[in-house]
């Protein structure tokens, strides 16, 4: 054991992060996707046992390891309380293995247990929405409260899902499915990914200053989707161009996450974000991976994504960004997802390039059927609609509506922030 250290309690929660899921993935694997729920509720009673061991210990050596003995030996009794007996490997060694780099391509990456979690949950079985949802509750570790608001539903509805899904799946085993059968599953898998990369994104904005441990525990959540992206779009067998445009759409917001938090831990708006704090390097291996990407003959939802993450990221400035080449993109994005996040974005694109009454137009179209969690980008976005067009009173307007929508405190005081600057001029 390593030497005591009140520390343990500070630790725990950014190794849970970053260790947490694999040894849930790891644990499903063996006792099946049936008593997945059984390997979380393993985790979670190892947790809570390492919260009282280890201030008085110390941490172990290999804290996962740690994790992975004292979880498996409680979902052992488990099984046998119930009559059924699994035997689970008794050598762990091994059975945690480091991650790799994540600048780096993965051998054998579709043996990583969190990507055979996460193609197992996506199983042919379930209808797309609940192999994505199934894939975010096992793979992303994501609770009902964080999935909610990220799916535009209730945490009922989703309870109910889950529990229809898991009952259909009885008996079903997670061995990683091969060959053929990876590509029904793949599409599932990349937006499993992309959302559970643009929660941590919202965490990041919620969690306070960027050198706090929310904030840390937030960036590992992307880190994690953004290797996992890349481990898809690396394998041999799972390789496709939609794979390496989701890994350029990610490793390119990515590369911002250093300039979206001000010292406060207040998100910045994209306009203000100070560029030169963006990660130069994974922009151009996203830009890499954008390019690999092309060697299709379609493109997808993840080139047009992409493609217009790439216009930010290319932009010397906020005044050279190309938004009619954005407006575009999202045209193209809009006949492949009708849906109202990509017709929000084409709206503030809109805005952007020069055509206030149009964006104006779409948004108050929008704004009835936008989702609780989107009601205050849309709001906020008929301001500067507004204000574009020299309607600086009714920008107030809107921003003041927009106000009383804000789904956390850290994007009020964004909203606060334009309104008072607008009463100011």
């Amino acid at each position: 054991m390593a030497e005591r250290t009140p520390a343990a309690h500070a630790t725990l929660a950014p190794l849970l992060a970053r260790e947490g899921r694999r040894v849930v993935a790891l644990l499903a694997r063996q006792l099946g996707l049936a008593d997945l729920a059984l390997a979380e509720d393993a985790v979670q009673t190892a947790a809570v046992r390492a919260l009282e061991h280890w201030p008085q210990d110390g941490l172990p050596e290999r804290p996962a390891a740690w994790l992975y003995q004292v979880a498996r030996h409680w979902a052992l009794d488990q099984l046998r309380a119930a009559g059924r007996h699994l035997p689970l490997p008794d050598d762990d060694s091994g059975l945690l293995p480091p991650h790799p780099p994540p600048a780096g391509r993965f051998a054998g990456e579709l043996d990583d247990d969190e990507l055979a979690l996460l193609f197992a949950a996506c199983h042919p079985a379930l209808p797309p929405a609940t192999q994505v949802l199934l894939a975010l509750r096992s793979g992303a570790g994501l609770n009902l409260a964080q999935l909610a608001p990220l799916l535009f539903t209730q945490e009922a509805a989703l309870a109910q899902r889950l529990a229809r899904a898991r009952r259909r799946l009885a008996g079903e085993s997670l061995a990683l499915p091969a060959g053929a059968d990876l590509a029904p599953r793949r599409e599932a898998v990349l937006t499993a990914l992309a959302l559970a990369f643009h929660q941590g994104q919202l965490a990041a904005g919620r969690a306070g200053a960027p050198a706090s441990a929310d904030a840390a525990e937030a960036q590992l959540a992307c880190w994690e989707a953004i290797r996992l992206a890349r481990a898809l779009a690396a394998h041999p067998a799972s390789a496709a161009p939609e794979a390496d445009a989701l890994a350029a759409l990610l490793l390119l917001h990515g590369a911002r996450l250093s300039g979206r938090i001000d010292a406060h831990g207040d998100p910045i708006p994209l306009a203000e974000q100070p560029r030169e704090r963006w990660d130069a390097g994974m922009i151009r291996l996203g830009m890499a991976h954008l390019r690999a990407s092309q060697r299709g003959t379609a493109l997808s939802r993840w080139h047009l994504q992409a493609g217009i993450a790439a216009e930010h990221a290319m932009a010397p400035e906020p005044a050279a960004t190309r938004w009619p080449v954005i407006v575009r993109y999202y045209e193209m994005l809009l006949a492949l997802d009708p849906s109202e996040a990509p017709r929000l974005g084409h709206a503030i694109a809109l805005a952007e390039a020069g055509e206030p009454a149009r964006a104006r137009e779409r948004l108050l179209a929008l704004l009835p059927t936008l989702p609780a969690a989107l009601q205050a980008h849309g709001l906020a976005a008929l301001a500067r609609a507004a204000e574009q067009a020299g309607e600086r009173d009714e920008a107030r307007r809107w921003l003041a509506q927009a106000l009383t929508q804000a789904p956390d405190a850290a994007q009020a005081r964004g909203l606060r922030a334009r309104l008072e600057r607008l009463q100011a001029d």
